[in-house]
């Protein structure tokens, strides 16, 4: 069965993450295949280039400008799923919209589709310019400043991107997302989800609670239809509870967080500042903590945020 490759890549696809993991360390010939298919399944250049035509460039862009896939994309990749008709999005750090929507308007070719009250050149909503003195928000959802909406129409159909254009930082708002499923996403080097066992295990997802309560209910719908069970509170069962890990210190990184270390052979990497300075060659989005805590008697995740001056970006702490 190991040895041959269209009959393991058909067991495999069946199996969730950890299972998978599991069967790769049964024995020599099940760890080779479980290499094998992870390597194809977990293909990053091809899982973009759905969206964008020169994926080595662009997660170039995201390694320059700590730029994050989240949402059901990164859901998606990690799930080994395709949801049809599910768009891309991505979260920019603050003075980083206007350089990662130039990129993907004039070398992918997409356009910019306002909404009623947006100008035809999204140059008038998002600058390169910022200033980490202070937060401004003019959008209704938490953490977000404002959205750019991108569409082609190409041989392969109709495709959009969201250029998300964060308050405070790409993590602090996929922190505030609706629920725990969609916590996870992709950055330059890695992949990243912050409830594995709840999400890719039991199929669970926890819903959030937020200042602007939830009011769109085809959000649960839409997540059950995509094999989801939507939680509004934390369950009783003690083996489900523990799955989302509440009450506890996080970081990204730490025991709990599945990270899928991403190929990066060919993507340029963020220059140094300075002679003098330390490379980075990692994501900021693996300085921030949080936790699940109960509010207002929903589970909320519940941090500070760590913001100055001297800092190019902002981050968050438990």
């Amino acid at each position: 069965v190991f040895y041959r490759p269209p009959i393991y890549d058909n067991i495999f696809s069946y199996t969730s993450p950890r299972e998978l993991v599991r069967i790769g360390r049964s024995c020599h010939a099940a760890y080779a295949a479980f290499k094998d298919y992870s390597r194809r399944a977990f293909s990053i250049n091809r899982h973009l280039s759905d969206f964008i035509s020169k994926p080595l460039l662009f997660r170039g862009l995201q390694a320059r400008t700590g730029t994050l896939i989240a949402g059901s994309n990164a859901l998606q990749f990690l799930g080994r799923t395709v949801y049809d008709g599910a768009d891309m999005d991505i979260y920019v750090h603050p003075g980083h919209a206007r350089e990662v929507t130039d990129y993907v308007v004039e070398r992918e070719g997409y356009e910019f589709k306002p909404h009623s009250r947006q100008p035809e050149d999204y140059r008038k909503i998002v600058a390169d310019k910022w200033d980490n003195t202070r937060i401004r928000r003019d959008y209704q959802i938490k953490g977000v400043r404002s959205v750019l909406s991108l569409e082609k129409y190409g041989s392969d159909g109709y495709r959009k991107i969201q250029v998300i254009e964060c308050a405070m930082s790409p993590f602090d708002t996929i922190i505030n997302f609706h629920s725990t499923c969609v916590m996870n996403f992709i950055a330059f080097d890695a992949a990243y989800s912050l409830y594995p066992i709840a999400t890719f295990e039991n199929r669970n997802t926890l819903q959030v609670w937020r200042a602007r309560p939830l009011h769109d209910a085809s959000v649960p719908i839409k997540y059950g239809q995509r094999g989801f069970q939507w939680l509004s509170t934390l369950p009783l069962n003690i083996s489900l509870s523990t799955s989302f890990y509440p009450h506890m210190t996080r970081i990204v990184c730490d025991q709990y967080t599945w990270k899928l270390p991403l190929d990066i052979q060919g993507v340029d990497l963020r220059p140094q500042m300075s002679s003098s300075s330390t490379p980075f060659q990692f994501d900021p989005v693996t300085c921030n903590g949080w936790s699940l805590l109960e509010r207002h008697g929903q589970m909320a995740t519940v941090y500070q945020p760590i913001q100055s001056a001297i800092f190019r970006y902002n981050y968050t702490t438990a």
